[in-house]
């Protein structure tokens, strides 16, 4: 099969930066995702504003002014989450990879109403917990669920061993409700356990006095260095999270996740299997003083998640999205 990816993400960015610091979720699907396609034996293209183009056998990057239906025609066109980028290829089928709540004001003032219509395009979702947050307009011509995978990066890193017993991190953006946590550990974590720390995404703010610190925005293997020895992830989640793939890699590398559940936290953890899924801000205190302090039950998790490691592979996960787009050709 033929198949193109459409970008128009105004930082650029080509398969080689997937380990660089400023690459999002997005992004990082866009390219392990085609990456993957590729290996399993089709073409791919993605067009986006790459500074330096690539064209390598069967597997090329684009500037996106190249684009145009009269030069390239492909059997599956995915656009990354804007509808009228589909109006410039010719594609037997085409698709949204969504990844936000988008609402019908948004969606119309956008002026993506109308290509949607033209372009008849299935939305791809990342989880039920999408799904069930999207207006039906976006269903008019179907919905699919996809699976994510992980960096080989995270795949393949041996598992630390000397784990830091009193360090947690939370490795989240900041907007998600990185404020409640700080409110939480300071007024229940941190007066009752003052030898544990909990490393943070970057704020302008010191909080040192009360066990926190700012972790540094670094490439993707200094990353997996900075949470490799932590104990625990703790991400409360937040409504606007349709996927964190900041849950799913502290998981392939063992770390078991506390959270609140809150969007779509609660289809990445299992509670009492891989992690704790917390009701209330009461309860999530109690789960992260729980796991700091009860051995056997961090050694269950850590258990649980070593015998599920390398199941969340791109290239399962490619497979999975091929077999689905197929049958919905």
């Amino acid at each position: 099969m033929k198949v193109c990816f459409i970008d128009k993400t105004e930082f650029q960015y080509n398969c080689n930066d997937i380990n660089k610091p400023f690459i999002r979720g997005a992004e990082n699907v866009l390219i392990n995702l085609s990456l993957s396609i590729n290996k399993l034996g089709h073409k791919v293209v993605v067009f986006n504003n790459c500074a330096r183009e690539y064209n390598f056998k069967n597997y090329s990057w684009l500037n996106i002014k190249k684009i145009n239906p009269k030069n390239f025609n492909f059997d599956i066109a995915i656009s990354n989450n804007d509808t009228k980028l589909l109006d410039y290829v010719s594609s037997t089928k085409k698709y949204v990879l969504s990844h936000s709540l988008q609402s019908i004001e948004k969606f119309i003032r956008k002026n993506q109403l109308k290509s949607y219509l033209k372009n008849k395009p299935t939305y791809l979702l990342l989880g039920d917990y999408h799904k069930s947050k999207m207006s039906k307009l976006f269903s008019i011509y179907g919905t699919m669920i996809i699976d994510y995978g992980l960096d080989e990066i995270f795949t393949n890193i041996s598992i630390e061993d000397n784990v830091d017993n009193n360090l947690g991190m939370f490795t989240s953006r900041t907007d998600r409700n990185l404020d409640m946590l700080l409110d939480i550990w300071k007024s229940n974590i941190f007066p009752k356990k003052k030898d544990l720390k909990l490393y943070i995404s970057p704020i302008n703010e010191n909080l040192e006095n009360f066990r926190i610190f700012n972790r540094e925005y670094v490439e993707k293997n200094e990353y997996i260095n900075q949470i490799n020895k932590s104990r625990v992830i703790i991400l409360p989640g937040h409504k606007a999270e349709l996927y964190c793939l900041a849950a799913s890699e502290a998981q392939e590398l063992c770390i078991p996740v506390v959270t609140m559940g809150i969007g779509s936290l609660s289809e990445r953890v299992e509670h009492n299997v891989t992690g704790l899924i917390a009701k209330n801000k009461d309860q999530f205190s109690d789960y992260i003083i729980d796991i700091f302090s009860n051995d056997n039950l961090w050694l269950t998790f850590r258990k649980n998640l070593l015998s599920k490691r390398g199941e969340k592979t791109w290239h399962n996960a490619s497979k999975k999205f091929l077999e689905k787009v197929t049958n919905n050709v």
